[in-house]
């Protein structure tokens, strides 16, 4: 049986919808069970494992990660919250995939990459696997879930102004959910586990512009960029951080943003049989109504 954490997340959500498609047995570990899924059973990361949650698991998706903590907390929250997980798995002779991410890296500036860097390590010393994705964008972007690209398409749906830090020429790596989910459905099927950190993304990179170029002509917008200083954005989201204001992008986010994975290290990591299409319409868009049908009606 297959389980995974997150599930009522983005991402977590989609492998188990997919990996269920496919009729594979799977159980979601999440904070707050469905009572319609009898397959789901109740975990929250640093919480007292409870010895019958991992019953019957032969691996486990982790894709859940605590985004509430700030600075160092955000370190003990996570790492601190999954070595008990692993250490059960391990205990059982299970084992856990990490979707880890670009932003983890040797020299990484952010928490979230250090400590996705650190979670890695300790997967992969106990004989798991760690997939580094890029920016995850999938059908439904716009709908309120779905990261940054999720949140760019419902602002630039909106209007096509776009206030960009430096203008947007920061360097991503785009990650198609579906072809994440095929990567992972395969590793379960039993293709060859990597021994290090699998690059999961297309292999040439955009950039924030690019991106938001895109989705605004697939919108009927002209993009509108504004260029934003680093410095001033990061001073103000530090201090509504400091001041308990729930914001959707954080400072740390801005710093794994302003330094991606450096190239040398990027051409260092292992890669599947498995390409990853480029950021494409076809691939996240949905149609759109057609505004004189709507005044037919």
């Amino acid at each position: 049986m297959i389980a995974v954490t997150g599930a009522n997340g983005y991402v977590g959500g989609r492998i188990l919808a997919h990996l269920r498609a496919r009729g594979i047995d799977t159980v979601a570990l999440v904070r707050r069970p469905d009572g319609n899924d009898p397959r789901a059973r109740e975990y929250a990361l640093g919480s007292a494992l409870d010895p019958s949650l991992l019953d019957g698991i032969e691996l486990l998706v982790h894709a859940a990660y605590d985004l509430s903590a700030v600075g160092p907390e955000q370190r003990t929250a996570n790492l601190q919250g999954s070595l008990p997980l692993l250490e059960g798995l391990a205990a059982r002779g299970a084992r856990m995939l990490l979707i880890s991410s670009l932003s983890a890296f040797q020299g990484a500036r952010s928490v979230y990459g250090r400590t996705k860097l650190e979670l890695e390590r300790a997967v992969l010393q106990r004989g798991g696997i760690a997939l580094r994705p890029g920016l995850i964008f999938g059908a439904g972007a716009g709908s309120g879930t779905g990261g940054l690209f999720s949140s760019m398409v419902a602002t630039l749906s909106r209007r096509g102004l776009a206030p960009l830090i430096g203008g947007g020429a920061q360097r991503l790596f785009v990650t198609h959910d579906e072809r994440l989910c095929e990567l992972i459905s395969a590793l379960i099927a039993g293709s060859p586990a990597p021994s290090g950190p699998l690059f999961a993304a297309h292999e040439v990179p955009t950039t924030l512009r690019e991106i938001a170029a895109q989705i605004a002509h697939v919108r009927g917008r002209r993009l509108r960029v504004i260029a934003i200083p680093p410095a001033p954005v990061y001073v103000a989201l530090r201090s509504a951080e400091l001041a308990h204001l729930g914001l959707a992008f954080r400072s740390d986010s801005l710093r794994s943003l302003l330094n991606p994975v450096p190239l040398d290290q990027l051409a260092a990591l292992q890669r599947s049989e498995l390409d990853f299409p480029p950021l494409s319409p076809e691939l996240w868009a949905e149609p759109q109504p057609d505004p004189e049908r709507q005044l037919e009606r």
